[in-house]
């Protein structure tokens, strides 16, 4: 049995906050044929962008960013309705998306704290210092948290620089499966690129202190360093070493207790 699409009257109701105008009969109609078609197109995209980052996935999944989780959202938010009986689906998906949101807008705003310190990684004291930060005044964090939402993030796309630039999360993603011979999970990928600026951070503060009165000596093996960082041979050396030890232990895939037992 073919699944029936929206009714004209329910696409009118959400399109009504998209537009005061006002929508005829016939237009509704269209707006249905419309989404329909979109969703012919939008369907076999996500398919395969799902099943290029792990090929034996079952179940079509978000390919652009991990989203928190349905059923967990919405068990929590039953235990705290008071006034209506329950939960319907719109609502936890609008709760999961500002969620979300603040979720994006704190790091955001704990990034600005790294980056005032020049550290590569978020550690309990700048989420302190974050925090701190924005309940004692307005500062330019609590502006960077008041930003509206523009893009959908995902968990990498601070690490990679955003979903537009050269390398995305998902190219990311695809580049360290290469790199490893094996799906590497999102978490230990995440663990990855933050010792990967860890270690850019060190060898630029390295080359700074060398050519203000260090020693020249050491600019030259910096410099060999740094290029090695940009041609991604720390990253590809790793997952290599972490791809061989995950499937010596017979593991289908590379996790954060991998990347954690190197010796990097």
């Amino acid at each position: 049995m073919c699944a029936k699409p929206w009714s004209p009257s329910h696409v009118a109701t959400v399109a009504s906050a998209y537009t005061d105008l006002r929508i005829s009969g016939a237009v509704k109609t269209q707006l249905v044929e419309l989404l329909v078609a979109k969703l012919d197109q939008v369907v076999p995209r996500m398919e395969q962008e799902t099943l290029t980052q792990d090929a034996e996935r079952k179940t079509l999944d978000d390919p652009i960013r991990t989203r928190l989780g349905y059923s967990r959202t919405r068990g929590l938010m039953t235990e705290r309705i008071e006034h209506v009986d329950s939960v319907g689906a719109a609502a936890v998906t609008a709760a999961c998306e500002e969620l979300e949101s603040y979720l994006r807008n704190l790091l955001r705003a704990c990034e600005t704290v790294c980056t005032n310190h020049r550290m590569g990684t978020i550690k309990p004291r700048h989420l302190e210092e974050a925090l701190s930060n924005l309940g004692v005044n307005q500062t330019k964090q609590v502006e960077v948290l008041q930003t509206p939402a523009l893009i959908h993030d995902d968990p990498l796309e601070s690490l990679v620089g955003g979903s537009n630039g050269v390398i995305t999360p998902a190219t990311m993603r695809q580049m360290a499966r290469n790199f490893a011979g094996m799906k590497v999970e999102s978490e230990a990928l995440e663990e990855l690129l933050e010792l990967y600026y860890d270690q850019a951070g060190e060898l630029q503060h390295r080359l700074k202190k060398s050519l203000t009165g260090g020693n020249p000596a050491e600019i030259i093996p910096t410099l060999e360093k740094l290029d090695d960082l940009s041609k991604m041979g720390f990253l590809h050396r790793i997952l290599k070493q972490a791809g061989e030890n995950a499937k010596a232990n017979g593991a289908r895939s590379i996790t954060i207790e991998d990347i954690l037992s190197l010796d990097i």
